[in-house]
Order: C-alpha cells, then sequence, then structure tokens
C-alpha cells in the first residue's frame, strides 16, 4: 500500500523539532492529504515521516490581546469556515477555503500544509 521507510509521532513542537534534526530527510505530515498520494504513487517511496497531527497548540483561530488574528498550520480548512472570528473579521477567507477540494479535503486539509 504505502511505501514508508518510517512514521514518527511528534508529541509536542520541541518534538517535532528534535525529530526533523535528527532525520533531516523527513517530511512533516498532518491530515497526509497530499503526502501519501505522492508516496502512494511512488514519488516519494521509502520516505520517513514526521507526524504533527497531535498538537493541538497548531490548531486553531483566535485572536491576540493587540487584535491580531491568528490561524494555527494545523487548522483544517472547514474550522476556518466556521470560526466567528474568521466569519465577523475576515469573511472573505471563510468563502475562500470554502471552495478548496471537495467536503473531505477540507475537513482533513490544513491551512498550513494545503496552500
Amino acid at each position: 500500500m504505502y511505501d514508508i521507510k518510517a512514521l514518527y509521532e511528534a508529541q509536542s513542537v520541541a518534538h517535532a523539532t528534535e525529530l526533523l534534526l535528527a532525520y533531516p530527510e523527513a517530511k512533516i505530515i498532518a491530515g497526509g492529504s497530499d503526502v501519501l498520494i505522492q508516496i502512494r504513487e511512488g514519488k516519494l517511496a521509502g520516505a520517513t515521516l514526521v507526524s504533527i497531527y497531535g498538537l493541538d497548540e497548531l490548531r486553531g483561530v483566535s485572536r491576540t490581546e493587540d487584535g491580531t488574528i491568528r490561524i494555527g498550520a494545523l487548522t483544517s480548512f472547514s474550522h476556518i469556515t466556521k470560526s466567528p472570528i474568521i466569519q465577523e473579521h475576515i469573511p472573505v477567507l471563510g468563502e475562500a477555503v470554502d471552495m478548496v477540494g471537495g467536503p473531505q479535503i477540507r475537513n482533513i486539509g490544513t491551512i498550513g500544509g494545503n496552500t
């Protein structure tokens, strides 16, 4: 099915950094909608992967004290579309990401990985 050399799951941003330093050839994977297709097609056969999917600190839409809107790299397109912060302050962004792929891609695809 997939020709993967190794898959490491980062437990924190610091751990992800350690893994990437230890395995500089590794590809970062979150939802996997792009990387796994490339592996299946043989373009990344034998790849080492570092999964950051479980790093909730990289997920979500929030506002800082100074009013800056922060969108984490692991925030899915569908989460951005539904975010009250986005709907109130940047509705055009919600509309734009709602045009990416189909519902499955919008649910798993992330703003940091599928741009």
